[in-house]
């Protein structure tokens, strides 16, 4: 596995990765390699199979974990398997002092309104998004 340190604002220097499942005793803390801006590793000798769980946990200079994650891989007889997590900021051991974005991904239904309001989602004494028994933002039940 490979994952940038391009946004870390918790000082990393350690890293570390378990896999378990089902059927087979987990394996590690594998320790993981942290240098010029990444890390990096790879943990060997996974019993092939389905939804194996991987975990990583990456660790600032007092030790304390900064971040953190899992995901499922299948793990076949052979071949490498790649997996994608994301670590996530653990907020008691760095707290956040910046800013964030937000990415929007949405879909345009097309279908006209059938509210038939003014306002679709505020700001007002009373907002359309629900709860009801039809909204505008969602999937609901359609005419």
């Amino acid at each position: 596995m490979r994952i940038s340190l391009a946004g870390d604002e918790c000082g990393v220097v350690s890293a570390q990765a378990h896999v378990w499942g089902d059927d087979f005793s987990p394996i590690g803390p594998v320790n993981l390699y942290v240098g010029n801006g990444y890390i990096e590793g790879g943990v060997s000798n996974v019993p092939a199979g389905l939804q194996r769980r991987v975990g990583v946990a990456a660790f600032n200079a007092a030790g304390r974990a900064v971040y953190s994650g899992t995901a499922f891989v299948n793990v076949y007889d052979g071949p490498m398997s790649p997996v994608q997590l994301t670590l996530q900021r653990i907020p008691e051991n760095c707290p956040g002092s910046g800013t964030g974005s937000i990415y929007i991904i949405g879909v345009l239904e097309g279908r006209p309104r059938t509210d038939g309001g003014p306002v679709d989602a505020g700001p007002g004494p009373s907002y359309d998004a629900g709860p009801g028994p039809s909204f505008d933002a969602g999937y609901g039940p359609r005419p």
